[in-house]
């Protein structure tokens, strides 16, 4: 069993507690659609170091530390594994693709 928190679960619980601004409602919008996911993040290059720096720029620097250390790194369920095989498959020559598929146990 895993003591992984989600970002779209438990990062958003500790947002809400966190006192109301502008700038946190939309982290937390943010944290629901699945931007700071390790997976379903589509925005950001890294969604876990687009909110650490948030938390610190807003004055947080505690959260971001959490985040920061992996208290927040999800794994991936079978939607981000099918996602992240056609991604490969369609932007990687066709060799390369099948063999990280079989290192990373998505084939």
């Amino acid at each position: 069993m895993s003591n992984r928190k989600s970002t779209m679960v438990e990062l958003v619980d500790e947002l809400k507690k966190l006192p109301k601004s502008p700038a946190i409602n939309f982290m937390i919008q943010e944290a629901l659609a699945g931007e700071y996911h390790d997976y379903k993040n589509e925005k950001y290059i890294c969604g876990k170091m687009e909110s650490s720096q948030r938390l610190r720029r807003l004055g947080y620097p505690d959260l971001a530390q959490r985040i920061e250390n992996g208290e927040f790194d999800e794994t991936c369920d079978d939607d981000d594994k099918e996602r992240l095989a056609k991604e490969l498959t369609e932007n990687m020559p066709p060799e390369q693709a099948e063999a990280l598929l079989n290192t990373l146990g998505l084939n």
